[in-house]
């Protein structure tokens, strides 16, 4: 992933917190198996801190841009059989709920990856392109390119095409020099992939056996780690998501009305904005989300101030 992150915390200042003690001694993990409890406190703050980034950060972000985020993206084809003689309120509550859920998944993704660097000392940020996570054997110095995915993806041809050609890459460089270091390229499903198998020069190993390598934890216990950081994690994550959703809706169920308070949805104007020329619908964009504003206004809803990411 390329896109800028949020700093990350040094594990070695979180090695004293209680949380990292309570989430192993959950998961039934001794205090000498598996990462340090540094690392165990880094994952759970990371994957929590992810979410808030990547996630409630961006519903906030998205009060300012609802028209070009939600409402140009309404397939006016579609979503009219769809929503077939829905009030606007309901509505735009799907639409908003769509594009939570979608943000929600892509939180998750950041999450998981962000979890499973954590983990272990042994594991980094790859540097190398189209790589997310560079392990290196302790022992034999082997290193190993994972490429993570939060789930199955149905169609993943071109993501192992690639991969095959950046592990290439990236083994060239690792060896500059006359080195000798074997590198193992591995395609890993993080939940749902209960089998592993190795094809092409590409390992795919089941989720067990992939947080067992990041951890250095046999497969059944890695899951149980895992599983008791995530549900750590979920108890700290700041979801204040909510107001921010409820302004998404209110803005967007302002702007699809026929008139102010009429509940229904006009089609024929999404349409013609979705579809037509921007000159042909301009005056009337604006003209709706003036009103739409000053929904929110009267709502009382504070504007988060728009931060980048």
């Amino acid at each position: 992933m390329s896109e800028e992150e949020p700093q990350e915390t040094d594990p070695a200042s979180l090695s004293s917190q209680p949380l990292a003690e309570e989430v192993r001694e959950k998961a039934g993990i001794s205090p000498h198996e598996g990462p340090a409890n540094g690392n165990i406190a880094a994952a759970v703050d990371g994957f929590a801190h992810q979410f808030h980034y990547w996630y409630t950060r961006v519903m906030a972000n998205a009060v300012h841009d609802y028209r070009k985020l939600i409402v140009a993206r309404i397939n006016p084809f579609v979503r009219q059989v769809e929503f077939q003689g829905q009030s606007a309120e309901a509505v735009s509550e799907r639409l908003v709920l769509d594009y939570s859920n979608r943000n929600f998944v892509t939180a998750g993704g950041w999450a998981i990856e962000k979890m499973a660097i954590a983990l272990g000392s042994n594991n980094a940020k790859a540097v190398a392109e189209g790589i997310d996570l560079h392990r290196i054997d302790p022992k034999t110095g082997d290193q190993h390119l994972y490429v993570i995915k939060s789930g199955a993806v149905t169609r993943n041809s071109d993501i192992l095409k690639a991969l095959k050609a950046h592990a290439q890459k990236a083994e060239k460089l690792i060896n500059q020099g006359g080195g000798k270091n074997r590198v193992f390229a591995n395609y890993a499903v993080a939940t749902c992939a209960t089998s592993s198998n190795y094809h092409d020069y590409i390992y795919r190993p089941s989720s067990a056996q992939f947080w067992s390598e990041v951890s250095d934890l046999e497969p059944s216990k890695a899951l149980d780690l895992v599983r008791e950081i995530a549900r750590a994690a979920g108890r700290v994550i700041n979801m204040d998501s909510k107001p921010h959703t409820d302004a998404l809706i209110l803005l967007t169920r302002s702007y699809i009305e026929s008139q102010p308070g009429s509940h229904e949805v006009d089609w024929a104007f999404i349409f013609d904005r979705n579809m037509r020329e921007n000159e042909t619908w301009a005056k009337e964009d604006t003209e709706r989300h003036e009103r739409a504003k000053k929904a929110l206004k009267a709502s009382g809803y504070v504007h988060v101030k728009k931060t980048k990411g």
